[in-house]
């Protein structure tokens, strides 16, 4: 009797024992019991992750408006975390509930979950709230056509295109060639990526969001290259470049010369005859220029 006690004692102290250390491995599980699981995930050298964790921190401060919020959960669904988008959504619905487009989103994430009448309510509320929302109509239609409502969604597709006809452009809205009872078939044989990477989901102020991205990305360049340059020996100054001899210019060429022109002689006159004396057979006087007449050889000569 007194082993079997000893022996139930002893059971009693190792359970004691063990129950002091689930205790104790317990206690940081407590701890973080308010931070999420995603926070675990996050790569504190990947901008988009900070900028996630930013936007995490000023939300528990209660520092971000219903829109950040929104924006915060688009991030979340972007990353893979749908559970933790839809739960952020409700907080920014929460503080605004006429807050139509944290409505949409949380159907975007139901139907990308195929958890269809979730989905379905999700675009009511958004509609009943904002009736000429076209992203909501067409997806609500597309919904209805997955669950073989043709005729439902026939109306909502109308609904869309009259309220913002650019989505009946593929080259705006990829979804449209999904439509004719494909979409069904189309997210059970793909794993959701495409539907991720076109659901309409842009950030509500992404100017902040893309401030905030580019601030983390900035201090990481300056980390980056503080390494590169403490992990580099400093250069050497390296001697100025010798500037290439410039071609000489190309000798002008000569002045052409001017033409050469050849005086003409002036033709010499032959001596004037001399006068004939009285009594002499005195010829009779014949204009300057004018051939004699008595010329036997038959040339004219000029006086």
């Amino acid at each position: 009797m007194r082993a079997r006690v000893a022996h139930i004692g002893v059971v009693l102290c190792c359970l004691g024992v063990m129950a002091a250390g689930g205790n104790t491995m317990g206690a940081p599980a407590e701890r973080e019991a308010g931070e999420p699981i995603f926070m675990r995930w996050l790569n504190p050298d990947d901008p988009q992750d900070q900028t996630i964790r930013y936007y995490w921190e000023l939300a528990q401060q209660d520092k971000l408006t219903p829109f950040e919020l929104v924006d915060l959960g688009t991030m979340l669904f972007e990353r893979g975390w749908p559970k933790d988008a839809v739960r952020v959504y409700r907080d920014a619905l929460r503080e605004d509930p006429r807050l139509y487009e944290a409505w949409f989103r949380i159907g975007l994430v139901k139907q990308r979950e195929r958890d269809v009448d979730a989905a379905r309510g999700a675009y009511k509320r958004c509609l009943k709230l904002l009736t000429g929302h076209g992203w909501c109509n067409f997806y609500l239609g597309l919904l209805e056509e997955q669950t073989g409502h043709a005729s439902r969604a026939l109306h909502y597709f109308e609904r869309a295109y009259k309220f913002a006809p650019e989505l009946a452009d593929p080259a705006v809205n990829p979804e449209v060639l999904s439509s004719k009872l494909q979409l069904g078939a189309l997210i059970r044989h793909s794993e959701g990526e495409e539907f991720t990477q076109t659901a309409p989901m842009s950030y509500l102020e992404p100017k902040k969001v893309a401030a905030v991205e580019q601030r983390f990305t900035k201090q990481d360049q300056r980390e980056a290259h503080a390494e590169a340059a403490g992990a580099q020996p400093t250069p050497t100054a390296e001697p100025a470049p010798v500037p290439a001899p410039s071609p000489s210019p190309a000798p002008a060429p000569p002045p052409p010369r001017p033409p050469v022109t050849r005086a003409v002689p002036t033709p010499r006159l032959p001596p004037p005859t001399p006068a004939a004396s009285p009594g002499e057979g005195a010829k009779k006087e014949v204009p300057w220029g004018m051939p004699e007449v008595g010329n036997v050889s038959g040339e004219a000569h000029l006086r």
